[in-house]
């Protein structure tokens, strides 16, 4: 069976108006998860756990995440385990962060691309994700260049359709 039969997730551009950048992003993430849940919920509660992980009250066997870049905000559910996602748009990157969170093979893989920071975004996507998705977040940093070996997640690039960003959802199955 195709574990991302039940995955929902939605990516959009962030819009621009008078409202601050967080203001936008909170606005833009909820109406994303309620769209994600359409039939679901109409009008869903978002809180946060005590490591800031989003978390639906009202639906306690629905794994929820949310990311956000300046450009675009990603929501993703998943049903029947647990999920991550993370959304990137393209920014300068330091050679020492590619060394602390890459394996030799990836920062390889990095250096030979035709686009080295978009190739290392989509590294950290996967990775991120992967972290969000064992419950650890980017406190899980430490882990963060052997992050995709034994995950036991299903990563997937996934299309933004937003020129310059790229986003990847790690899942996780329940048994």
């Amino acid at each position: 069976m195709d574990p991302t039969t039940h995955i929902r997730h939605l990516v959009a551009p962030l819009p621009h108006d008078d409202r601050s950048q967080r203001e936008r992003e909170r606005a833009l993430a909820y109406s994303l998860l309620c769209r994600v849940l359409d039939g679901i919920d109409p009008a869903p509660q978002l809180a946060h756990d005590a490591l800031g992980a989003p978390y639906l009250p009202g639906h306690p066997g629905l794994a929820v995440s949310i990311s956000h870049c300046r450009q675009a905000v990603a929501v993703a559910l998943n049903p029947a385990g647990s999920i991550g996602i993370d959304i990137e748009c393209r920014r300068k990157i330091n050679p020492e962060l590619i060394r602390r969170v890459c394996t030799r093979q990836e920062q390889a893989a990095i250096l030979a691309s035709d686009d080295p920071e978009m190739e290392f975004l989509r590294y950290w996507t996967r990775k991120e994700a992967v972290l969000k998705c064992r419950g650890t977040g980017i406190r899980g940093f430490g882990s963060m260049q052997q992050a995709l070996a034994d995950s036991g997640c299903h990563v997937y690039d996934i299309p933004c359709g937003i020129p310059d960003t790229t986003a990847a959802i790690a899942i996780t199955m329940a048994v």
